[in-house]
């Protein structure tokens, strides 16, 4: 199947980060999940230049079919740092239990989380409390 170059998609909180990963295992695609971790400089590759403390799990399952494009995905949260992640290996494990670990697949896959609450110009303001009977 030849390359695709896929570009990034950019997400903020509470949006859902879906990514199909197409599979095939003859006992059967079980649990299954993409690990990204967060580029320190938007390009740079390689080891050096990933952040090891933002790591990112998408989880789907192949519901043990054999061929299956299985929806990894993950909810965007307050605790996911602003920034461009990118898929650093896929853990698959089998109808039987069995563990496979993809490292760097290729063609890679990433994704940008931004902070959209920095741009928010409107503030809320707390005029009391309302009286509940009327």
């Amino acid at each position: 199947m030849p390359a695709r170059n896929i570009e990034s998609q950019t997400y903020t909180i509470d949006d859902v980060i879906r990514v199909p990963i197409e599979l095939r295992d003859e006992d059967g695609v079980a649990h299954v999940r993409a690990v990204f971790k967060r580029m320190l400089e938007p390009g740079t590759k390689g080891p050096r230049g990933l952040d090891p403390n933002h790591v990112v799990e998408l989880r789907g399952n192949g519901d043990n079919q054999r061929h299956a494009v299985v929806e990894a995905e993950l909810q965007v949260a307050d605790v996911h740092e602003p920034g461009d992640y990118i898929c650093v290996a896929i853990q698959v494990y089998d109808g039987k239990g069995n563990m496979e670990l993809i490292k760097n697949p290729t063609p890679t896959r990433v994704f940008r989380i931004v902070d959209d609450k920095k741009n928010d110009t409107q503030k809320t303001e707390f005029l009391g409390w309302a009286d509940a009977e009327g």
